[in-house]
């Protein structure tokens, strides 16, 4: 994840690595939409028996014992979990940060209002395009108009709220228009999402290289703008670990050097298996959201920071050590330190954990040259 605005800003504000890391919890597998990028597939039913509630809730101990930032409840859609406030509030219990990742189409005004007095620390609501293109990406209409609602009633209670924006082949003409609606409705938060292939999420849907790297300009020098004109708005990129290294090249003249790369040297690189850990709807744990092939272990059956810390396991011990495993493009990088390429989409669209990232828009030349 790369704190864009941050960078801008010239703030060391880092992430601790010898903290625990980001805790993204599936609650369920059940969503009211079925979206076209959707990295689970989720649908209206569950995929698998799904954790208990007296689980959910013991659960949240063993988070807390990690020492996460954040425990982010993620689904499906999590409204759709019936005990999904009795989580928020065991986690809050455990002085857990509590984020919500959402599409926002089930919040009405009673559904806010629980949200505001839960403690819930921040809301993520997915908006991935104007109007038409949103309803017809989530396979319901009406769903665009009901996000931005939900996202009007979380601000007028006072609840952070941000836009999840995941670019596409189809939306990326759209960007724009909701980079600007989001500053519009006082939203202080916008985060860019680059696909990954996974669920239904494939390779298709995604811009070539070219594109990409023409769209990523425009915009970081458009939240370039944002950011001075507003010192509160946060803009942050993820699955993308290569835009650290186009920022710094692209801005190192206006930003100063040093906090820059301090902050990007922090938050760069591929993070699954370090600063992700990923808890699915059943219990499995797995390094990433989107490295969903091999389990690490399921917290049924054996606790979670035994699971996270099993020395033993080899898969994520090369995953602790990527750097000396990355081939082709990655592999010739010069700077593996704060970007290494996104290992999931290596592995759906190579077949190999540690080929070069399908996704990165660097040429040849900017990949050997120090920044």
């Amino acid at each position: 994840m790369i704190p864009v605005t941050k960078i801008f800003r010239g703030e060391r504000t880092v992430h601790n690595r010898k903290g625990g890391p980001l805790v993204v919890w599936n609650i369920t597998s059940c969503c009211n939409l079925e979206c076209g990028h959707c990295y689970r597939d989720s649908g209206p039913s569950a995929k698998a028996a799904e954790l208990s509630d007296e689980k959910c809730i013991s659960l949240a101990a063993e988070i807390a014992e990690l020492k996460p930032p954040v425990v982010l409840l993620t689904g499906g859609e999590p409204l759709l979990r019936k005990n999904v406030f009795d989580i928020v509030k065991e986690c809050k219990s455990k002085g857990l940060r509590v984020g919500l990742s959402t599409n926002g189409t089930l919040i009405d005004g009673e559904t806010a209002e629980r949200i505001s007095l839960s403690g819930i620390d921040y809301v993520g609501i997915s908006i991935d395009g104007k109007k038409d293109l949103h309803d017809k990406f989530r396979g319901k209409r009406g769903s665009f108009d009901a996000s931005w609602a939900a996202i009007k009633l979380l601000n007028g209670l006072g609840v952070k709220t941000g836009v999840r924006f995941t670019i596409t082949d189809k939306n990326k003409g759209d960007l724009d228009d909701i980079l600007k609606q989001t500053v519009n409705a006082g939203t202080k938060r916008f985060c860019l999402y680059h696909l990954v292939y996974s669920g239904r999420a494939q390779k298709e849907l995604d811009m070539n290289i070219g594109e990409k790297k023409k769209y990523m300009d425009k915009f970081f020098k458009a939240v370039k703008k944002i950011s001075e004109a507003d010192p509160n708005f946060d803009v942050l990129t993820t699955d993308s670990p290569a835009d650290g290294v186009f920022m710094a090249k692209l801005f190192g003249a206006d930003v100063r050097g040093a906090e820059m790369l301090s902050c990007i040297l922090s938050h760069g690189g591929c993070s699954a298996g370090e600063r992700v850990a990923y808890i699915d709807s059943t219990g499995n744990i797995y390094p990433c959201q989107f490295l969903q092939g091999e389990s690490l272990g399921n917290v049924k059956e054996k606790p979670l920071l035994d699971i996270w810390n099993n020395k033993g396991n080899g898969f994520l011990n090369k995953l602790r050590n990527k750097k000396e495993l990355l081939e082709g493009k990655c592999g010739k990088c010069a700077h593996k330190d704060i970007c290494g390429g996104c290992r999931a989409r290596a592995l759906a669209y190579h077949g190999s954990l540690w080929a070069e990232d399908p996704g990165c828009y660097l040429s040849d030349n900017e990949i050997q040259e120090k920044i």
